[in-house]
């Protein structure tokens, strides 16, 4: 199927030869050539006054500038952003140290509540009643 496509394309793509008279039909169909405008008179260009070296180095100062400032303030940035990363993981390592604490008392209770209850002596057994049958 894709070759029926294919041949069909082909077919509607192919180059075709214009008929007699094309290139005469189209050039009358153009409209006429506009006249020139005359042309100004020639004037003598003076060389541009030179500029001083404060026009010179403006825009490269002021460029070099721009950038000194903005990497200071990204560095300033970073390091704020990086105490604060650090205090937040302090605050979060001294939270988990504590709750791990507190889950080491509870384990020791529970530990010295099962200590015992092993080590407790085991109660006398009961006396034998008499079979009276």
């Amino acid at each position: 199927m894709s070759e029926d496509i294919e041949i069909q394309l082909r077919r509607a793509l192919r180059p075709v030869e214009p008929s007699a008279g094309f290139a005469e039909r189209v050039m009358r169909a153009l409209p006429e050539r506009a006249p020139r405008p005359a042309l100004a008179p020639v004037t003598v260009l003076r060389p541009a006054p030179r500029a001083g070296l404060w026009r010179t180095l403006s825009a490269p100062s002021a460029l070099a500038a721009s950038l000194v400032v903005a990497v200071m303030l990204g560095q300033h940035v970073g390091e704020q952003v990086g105490r604060e990363q650090t205090e937040r993981e302090q605050r979060a390592g001294l939270a988990a140290r504590a709750e791990l604490m507190q889950a080491l008392r509870i384990t020791s209770r529970k530990l010295d509540l099962a200590y015992q209850a092993v080590n407790r002596p085991a109660p006398a057994p009961p006396p034998a009643e008499e079979n009276r049958s």
